[in-house]
């Protein structure tokens, strides 16, 4: 079956952008190519087009967004709506949402009267306006993380929030989201646990704790019942979401700074939820990599992965890793996060995958992600967070070694981006060829998690989106010709 996915989705490029095929009309082969000479003339010289190449990459089918996070997709405009819906106020003071009302807590309305408050609010719900003008800020990696705390107590209106990420994709011609929607909500703290773990001395060791707990949340009759309600939660927040132009999956995850019978409970639960749904179809772990406990429990959690994938092999594993750059942390927290995300963890993609010229044997790396994986890429994330961007991007790399790569946007209500955005930063920066740029739209179907039939699905969809987008081209080609 793999195999059969594999030769389609190969004479599927070649078909819609080969010029040497003979079953492919000529009439679209001229599109192609006009519209492929149209996207370097945009590139041409030092200033490109960037106004040009955003109408270009608005236009074109761009697949699938696989590195989404629900609640950082949201924009910060739409919570406040959520907001007033409920009932609640922002505190004038500290920002935050009161649902009980005190002295310091006023209406949305209020709220949005008082210009400067306002837009105080949007700097601290989203990376809104943060280096244009100068004031008390927090460094951007904590700046970043902190907007999940101001909006998370509406953040949970999952079908209208769902909705409206459905009506953004297909405005801007994607087809998928792969999306991070939330925790399962169970958890099995156990402070002997967390002592026995992280003073383990070999993995026979670790294995025997993970045995012991995994034991215990299986006596526990309120994992079913907290694995039944998430699906369920699911379930609802899914519907009116998939159509003949639009199609959404999940995620879930674990937290990577809680304690290790925390992080391993999430994980347990969240294998468990998927295992049993068609509408979840992989697990992942978030949070700030260069916290104090994520840094070091890293390799235990990814032993948490192992273990697992090994109880649990078809659930699809999806990690978070080397989302880090030298100062951030020091040198020797940059020398293994991708290899054991992969090689341990056997993860299926990478997220971020940005500290990967500090790996230690990075040239084997990249051969066996190359081999195994793909890296999910999101350019205006790492640039924020990280200062990570243009010539010091591990995207040069990647690309020049052909690893799989998915453009991303990760977290686009709190950066303020879109997937187009991402792709007109992609050519920008970097100039690759049309080409290239139609074979990350197919990657982003090809390593996803779907049913192979919804990728075939799919990929024909794309085929045909294609060929209309480059006829529709190769006509403005003509016009400003």
């Amino acid at each position: 079956m793999k195999f059969r996915y594999i030769m389609i989705l190969i004479i599927t490029i070649l078909v819609t952008g080969c010029s040497t095929l003979g079953f492919v009309s000529n009439h679209d082969l001229n599109n192609a190519r006009k519209t492929s000479l149209l996207y370097d003339e945009m590139l041409k010289g030092d200033l490109p087009n960037i106004a040009q190449l955003t109408l270009f990459c608005a236009k074109m089918p761009k697949g699938g967004d696989l590195h989404n996070h629900y609640s950082g997709s949201i924009y910060a405009e739409t919570y406040l709506e959520w907001v007033d819906e409920a009932g609640y106020w922002i505190d004038k003071n500290t920002l935050n949402i009161c649902k009980v009302k005190t002295d310091s807590c006023i209406t949305v309305g209020a709220l949005q009267s008082n210009s400067k408050l306002y837009r105080e609010l949007l700097t601290l719900w989203s990376n809104k306006d943060y280096s244009n003008h100068f004031h008390l800020q927090l460094p951007p990696d904590a700046s970043f993380f902190n907007t999940f705390g101001y909006f998370s107590p509406v953040s949970r209106n999952f079908n209208k929030g769902l909705l409206i990420l459905k009506e953004r994709a297909i405005k801007e011609n994607v087809s998928y989201i792969e999306t991070m929607l939330k925790k399962v909500g169970y958890s099995y703290p156990d402070s002997s646990f967390d002592h026995n773990v992280r003073e383990a001395k070999n993995e026979k060791d670790i294995i025997s704790y993970f045995d012991d707990l995994a034991y215990k949340m299986e006596e526990d009759d309120s994992l079913i019942i907290r694995v039944d309600n998430f699906i369920q939660t699911v379930q609802s927040a899914h519907v009116g979401v998939d159509d003949e132009n639009f199609m959404m999956r999940y995620q879930s995850f674990a937290s990577r700074n809680s304690a290790p019978s925390v992080v391993f409970s999430n994980l347990y639960a969240a294998f468990k939820a998927v295992e049993s749904s068609d509408l979840l179809v992989g697990v992942n772990i978030v949070g700030p990599e260069n916290d104090i406990v994520a840094l070091a429990d890293y390799q235990l959690h990814m032993q948490m992965f192992a273990y697992l994938k090994n109880k649990l092999p078809d659930v699809n594993r999806a990690l978070h890793a080397g989302e880090l750059t030298l100062g951030m942390v020091r040198p020797k927290d940059l020398t293994f996060h991708i290899s054991e995300a992969l090689n341990t963890a056997s993860a299926q993609r990478i997220g971020h995958g940005v500290d990967l010229q500090y790996e230690e044997s990075p040239l084997k790396l990249l051969k066996e992600i190359k081999e195994e994986s793909a890296i999910e890429i999101c350019f205006t994330s790492n640039e924020f967070i990280l200062g990570v961007f243009g010539n010091e991007h591990p995207y040069l790399i990647y690309s020049s070694y052909e690893v799989p790569l998915v453009i991303c946007t990760d977290d686009s209500g709190v950066s303020r981006n879109s997937l187009t955005d991402e792709y007109v930063v992609l050519a920008t920066r970097y100039k690759p060829s049309y080409q290239t740029l139609k074979e990350y739209v197919y990657n982003s179907i090809e390593y996803s998690f779907l049913f192979y039939e919804d990728k075939e699905s799919l990929i024909n969809s794309l085929n045909t989106r294609f060929i209309n987008f480059e006829a529709e081209m190769a006509n403005y080609y003509e016009i400003v010709h």
